[in-house]
């Protein structure tokens, strides 16, 4: 056979492979489009055949805005790609979450954040049984007592926290607290998960640890996505820096526990660090959230200011039982959790062949909850978009307002429903509680950079919130602001 013999065949293999390839593509896009067991479920065709807009809205980190627009387009359930759907409405939420045999979810999680590590530990083993066995060791250290046993943990950093503002917080530039929120995070959940003391705040620097997770944030998003689409896995380590992939190993034999080595320990050693993180990174949210939307909106930092120093007549009375009955204070954290939501995944979950909400959802199938759009929906509250601590207060409060009587409050639920809803809550809290109320008993807070930002425009998501820079002055009681405020 000559070479022009040669070229020829090749090119008529390359033009079989092509049609082929094109025959298998248009027909599993008649299969997404008209055969999947989603397919009766509305949404745009494209995402029916591709995760392509899925991730692409994800990498640019306005996955849950985007979502949030398809389901106010289509209605109460959308389908988001060829396997996947997404409901927001309180009844969706219970259906999903809820219903459970003996304490183990029906829904059953996905394989998200299997990495092949070997070990899913307590947050993210999806196998039910495993669950509840890890559940039932781990689970007693949120009980009531053991988050009473925590709380000198707390006072301790946020006093430490409250004696560097006083030491730094009143220079003319302020402080940033983007920086600042996640040290306090960080060094809290380190002590309560660990025993381990890392010192941000007592040094008021930065490590490789946290310059470690802060750089791998995208990265983690393109190692999740590539379950949807393989080739986002190739591309994910060009997305953290060299000096980033140098510094990981180390960072990771600093920060597990040690004296564990026998392969019977390692499920410990993952839940342990599932509680580093799941101690740390809600926690850095709210921190930032609360002290964002306090500088936004002036006249609920006054009320909240109001109330703590009417209620304390000194620093050391102000405890997590004492906290409690504030009902500003409370009304106020449930507004910021509703606003600035902790986690945005959605939590996706494998159906076992159910009904939610009145619509089957064949086995199989993925389904989840957005809740971000159920908290922001004007169906379920009045100026869904506004930070309204008033919402949340009983009626018999002078600052109650009639108008959000019909808010449905069921719709809320940033820590999650049924068996899998976060264990920390009551610490989450107790923590939150605390840093705002020794805060602003001690300081008066003047916004310098950051708190004119929005929300919708300014804030992005992957694995972590990338927020704009937040610059505070903190002025001990009794010290005048500056006549001239940065924008």
């Amino acid at each position: 056979m000559g070479s022009f013999d040669v070229i020829t065949f090749s090119w008529a293999w390359l033009w079989i492979a092509a049609i082929a390839a094109l025959f298998y593509w248009v027909a599993q896009a008649i299969y997404l489009l008209y055969f999947h067991p989603a397919a009766k479920i509305p949404g745009p065709k494209l995402a029916a055949v591709s995760y392509a807009p899925y991730c692409y809205q994800w990498i640019r980190g306005r996955y849950p805005w985007h979502q949030e627009k398809l389901l106010h387009q289509y209605g109460d359930v959308v389908r988001v790609g060829p396997n996947e759907v997404v409901f927001f409405t309180p009844q969706a939420a219970m259906d999903i979450y809820g219903p459970a045999v003996k304490n183990q979810e029906l829904f059953t999680k996905t394989d998200l954040m299997d990495f092949g590590a070997g070990d899913l530990g307590f947050i993210w083993e999806n196998d039910p049984a495993k669950r509840k066995a890890v559940a039932k060791k781990t689970l007693p250290a949120f009980s009531s007592n053991a988050t009473r046993d925590k709380e000198p943990v707390v006072h301790q950093y946020t006093d430490l926290f409250v004696d560097k503002l006083k030491e730094l917080g009143s220079r003319p530039e302020g402080l940033l607290m983007n920086d600042w929120t996640l040290w306090l995070g960080i060094d809290m959940a380190a002590d309560l998960a660990y025993s381990r003391e890392f010192h941000h705040v007592r040094d008021g620097k930065t490590s490789d640890f946290v310059e470690t997770i802060r750089s791998t944030s995208l990265a983690g998003t393109l190692f999740q996505l590539a379950k949807k689409m393989p080739l986002i896995g190739i591309l994910a380590p060009l997305f953290v820096p060299l000096r980033v992939l140098r510094t990981i190993p180390a960072v990771l034999r600093n920060n597990v526990i040690e004296s564990m080595t026998k392969k019977e320990l390692v499920r410990i050693e993952q839940v342990a660090f599932q509680m580093f993180v799941a101690g740390f990174d809600p926690i850095q949210i709210m921190f930032y959230a609360v002290l964002f939307l306090l500088l936004k909106y002036p006249e609920t930092r006054v009320r909240l200011t109001n109330e703590l120093r009417e209620r304390f007549n000194k620093y050391e009375d102000i405890t997590a039982d004492a906290l409690i009955q504030l009902p500003y204070l409370n009304a106020l954290i449930h507004e910021a959790l509703r606003l600035h939501l902790t986690g945005a995944s959605g939590f996706p979950r494998v159906s076992p062949g159910a009904v939610v909400d009145g619509v089957y959802v064949p086995k199989g199938v993925v389904v989840q909850l957005s809740t971000f759009t159920a908290m922001r929906h004007p169906r379920y509250f009045t100026d869904p978009l506004e930070f309204r601590p008033q919402r949340w207060l009983p009626p018999d409060h002078p600052l109650y307002e009639k108008r959000y009587a019909d808010d449905n409050l069921k719709a809320f639920s940033p820590f999650g429903l049924g068996p899998r809803q976060c264990s920390g809550r009551e610490i989450a809290w107790s923590q939150t509680r605390l840093f705002l109320g020794k805060l602003l008993w001690t300081f008066d807070l003047e916004g310098v950079k950051g708190h004119d930002k929005s929300i919708d425009k300014d804030f992005t998501v992957h694995v972590m919130w990338n927020r704009p820079e937040l610059w505070v002055r903190f002025l001990p009681v009794g010290e005048e602001p500056s006549l001239e405020k940065g924008k």
